[in-house]
């Protein structure tokens, strides 16, 4: 049986002994402020948040092609393919800067667009991994993630603007949102819809922020659920026991994650959402 390597870039947001332990590689995505370079992994959670407390303003940057060849050669040196899992390329250069790479491998990697963010390209991710575990070769794995993507629904609570609006990363929103922040307290909830982000309302505080998305959700089924948040644990467990009743999905196999910085740069503190494949009835 081929061996099949997985590897995915730094915005996946699962914690890093999750990713040891599937040995999945990880291509880190870049953060500036300023003139000054990180890696936006988990390493430097703790530099990249005092900073930002202090008023730097970061930007994030797609790996160069040259990083993510560095780590597909590694991978192949001791498997005979690879699948690469990226961020929205929608929003993000990271997907075509890894099928530049890809290129150089003679079609030994298959590069796949999760049309996700943080923990939704992390389930995509531990969804991988399980079938590569279950001896499934690369066409069935493709064919499965692209069926699991085209069910995965991701709703965001932002607890500021400010982040946001200065990645334009909604811009199709840009408008609705302007309005709303001349409201006093305003946060706003968005939600990705087949690797756009896109305005879905807005609250006054995250206990509203929480019951909009539970209200948005109830009713539907779910496969994997997963919780991801930005330093605010007690949030994102309250988001998670909220959430597990919604979606008659026990709690205790709801995966809950502090996001990593790439999510920070873009989200801001305080930032909390739900990602989760659904079933189709």
């Amino acid at each position: 049986m081929p061996k099949i390597a997985l590897i995915t870039d730094s915005s996946n947001d699962l914690p890093p002994e999750l990713l040891a332990r599937h040995r999945v590689g990880v291509v880190p995505l870049l953060i500036h402020f300023g003139d000054e370079e990180m890696t936006g992994d988990h390493e430097n959670s703790e530099l990249f948040w005092r900073r930002f407390a202090a008023g730097e303003i970061p930007r994030s940057a797609a790996p160069a092609p040259g990083a993510f060849g560095q780590v597909f050669a590694e991978a192949l040196a001791t498997a005979d393919e690879a699948i690469v899992i990226t961020i929205t390329g929608k929003h993000s250069s990271t997907y075509n800067s890894a099928l530049l790479a890809a290129r150089d491998f003679d079609g030994r990697v298959h590069v796949f667009d999760s049309w996700a963010i943080s923990l939704g390209v992390g389930l995509q991710v531990l969804r991988a991994t399980r079938r590569i575990e279950q001896g499934w070769d690369i066409p069935a794995i493709l064919t499965d993630l692209a069926d699991a993507r085209s069910r995965l629904r991701i709703l965001l609570y932002l607890d500021s603007l400010e982040a946001i609006q200065r990645g334009g990363r909604i811009a199709l929103a840009m408008g609705a949102i302007k309005r709303m922040s001349s409201m006093l307290s305003i946060r706003i909830i968005i939600e990705m819809r087949e690797g756009e982000l896109a305005f879905a309302g807005a609250v006054r505080s995250p206990k509203k922020g929480m019951r909009h998305i539970v209200e948005s959700i109830t009713g539907r089924r779910a496969e994997r659920v997963a919780v991801a948040h930005t330093r605010a644990p007690h949030l994102a467990g309250q988001l998670a026991d909220m959430v597990a009743p919604a979606l008659a999905f026990p709690r205790e196999d709801i995966l809950v994650a502090e996001a990593g910085p790439i999510l920070g740069v873009h989200g801001g503190e305080r930032a909390f959402g739900v990602a989760f494949f659904e079933k189709m009835m």
